[in-house]
Parts: C-alpha cells; sequence; structure tokens
C-alpha cells in the first residue's frame, strides 16, 4: 500500500512519466479570440490552484505512505534517485522551450521533483514545496498578460519589452529571477534545504542532480529573458505596458514571496 501512495505521490510531485497529468494541466493557454476551449482551465486562477494545490497533495499522499510502517529506506532512495532524473531531464527540456505556458509546466516539474531527494533523506517536504511552487506564480501571471496582448506567450515574438513595456519588463524579469530560484526568492531557500540535506546524506548522489537542475533553469531563465525583455521592438505590434495598480499589485506579490523565503529560512533550515 505504502508504494502505490508513494506512486499516486509521484503525479502531484512529478516522477516522469507520471507526470504527464501537471504538465497538461499548466499548458493551457488564454486566448481572447473565440478559442471555444474552457476558459476556466486555461486562465492564471486555475494554474494557480494546480501549483498550490499539487504539492499539498503530493505531501500528503507521502505522508500517509510513510506513516505508521514508513517503506524501506531503499525504495524512499530510489524514488530520491527517480525524483533527481526526473529533474534534470526536465531541466534539460526547459532549454528548448519556447512557449510560456510549457515553459512553466517543465519548470515546476523538474523542480517538484527535487522534493523526493528531501523525501528520501527524511526531510519534511511540504515547505520546500510549496516554496519551489508559488515561485512560479508571479510569472503565470506576467505570462497571461502577454497572451492577452498578443495571443500567445513565446520567446522571440515581440523582443525589446524592456523599452516597449518598462513596467512589465521590470516585474518579468523579478518573476523569471524568482522562478530559476536566485537570492533571495524561497525557491532559492527552498532548494538550499534540499541541498543541505543531501550533504549530509549522501553529497554527490543528491548534489549532483540539484545542482545540474539548478545551473540548466539559470541558463534557461537567460534565454526567456533574451527573447522577451531584451532586443528591438518590433514596429508592426502595437505595445500596452500594465496599468499601474496591476503593477502595484504583481510588485506587492513578489515582495510577499520574499518574506516566505524568510519563513523557509527560519523553519525550513
Amino acid at each position: 500500500m505504502s508504494l502505490l501512495l508513494l506512486l499516486a505521490a509521484g503525479v502531484f510531485l512529478p516522477l516522469y512519466p507520471l507526470s504527464i497529468l501537471p504538465n497538461l494541466l499548466l499548458q493551457g493557454q488564454v486566448n481572447d479570440t473565440g478559442d471555444p476551449g474552457p476558459a476556466w482551465r486555461r486562465g492564471p486562477g486555475f494554474k494557480a490552484a494546480v501549483l498550490l494545490c499539487f504539492p499539498v497533495l503530493g505531501v500528503s499522499l507521502v505522508g500517509l505512505a510513510t506513516a505508521g510502517m514508513p517503506p524501506e529506506p531503499l525504495i524512499l532512495n530510489l524514488f530520491g534517485i527517480w525524483g533527481g532524473l526526473t529533474s534534470v531531464i526536465y531541466a534539460f527540456r526547459l532549454l528548448s522551450a519556447k512557449d510560456g505556458e510549457i515553459w512553466i509546466s517543465h519548470l515546476y516539474s523538474s523542480a517538484l521533483a527535487l522534493t523526493w531527494i528531501g523525501i528520501a533523506i527524511g526531510l519534511n517536504p511540504l515547505l520546500p514545496a510549496l516554496g519551489l511552487s508559488v515561485s512560479l506564480l508571479p510569472l503565470v501571471i506576467l505570462l497571461d498578460q502577454l497572451t492577452r496582448r498578443f495571443g500567445i506567450a513565446r520567446c522571440g515574438l515581440y523582443p525589446g519589452l524592456c523599452s516597449s513595456m518598462p513596467l512589465f519588463a521590470y516585474l518579468f524579469i523579478a518573476a523569471a529571477l524568482a522562478a530559476i530560484a536566485v537570492p533571495f526568492s524561497p525557491s532559492f531557500f527552498a532548494i538550499a534545504a534540499l541541498a543541505f540535506g543531501g550533504v549530509a546524506a549522501n553529497a554527490a548522489l543528491y548534489l549532483v542532480p540539484i545542482g545540474l537542475s539548478w545551473i540548466l533553469w539559470t541558463w534557461a531563465g537567460v534565454n526567456l529573458l533574451q527573447g522577451i525583455v531584451w532586443g528591438v521592438p518590433r514596429d508592426d505590434l502595437t505595445y500596452q505596458d500594465l496599468a499601474l495598480g496591476r503593477a502595484l499589485g504583481i510588485g506587492g506579490g513578489l515582495i510577499t514571496l520574499g518574506f516566505f523565503g524568510i519563513l523557509l529560512v527560519e523553519v525550513a533550515l
């Protein structure tokens, strides 16, 4: 029974190929031009619910699996290795992702797969899992704004937003950096918690996938910013920057993420 519960948790804390469900749910696009698809599944609210609920569901299933008679340490170590490999696979796939929604889904799968390393070494995975997932929320909202303006959130189609949509560009840079776990986002402290636990357990086995995935996220983040924020704006497009109130709201959300990162420092580390 515990093995079945761990496999079920692998759907929500993605383990390849069980990761197909969150990837499908996070890759819906908003389209205001009359797409007959369900709007509720394509909007940022639904994606935010997936990002917040799936880690909790996954951690809850792991808790049920490890309560009472926990699985053998060998089984948990195998799941930790499986999670590390999943993370690296999706991190490599992230490098070639051009569509913003695919980018988010691959980063979610790569990041949340690392929580299996924490599970394998006996670390409480709830705060690291939430830290990795909530760090994606501002980027989900901003990619939705791009889709509403241009029909699709895709790298390279409308470069130079730093000069044509400066408020959006500043927030987009901050959101992308938070997503790829640069200091001092919650995802950074989540990675630190997993890495410090990995040092105590098995440095080579667990630090290699954590470090490699993190490097690949950074590379993919630079590609994302290069394709959207920097460059020369196109003359054939109409650019509309964020309203000041919306920009302040998203900026406040990023500040709140910073406070959540401090909570991770105090509790998880």
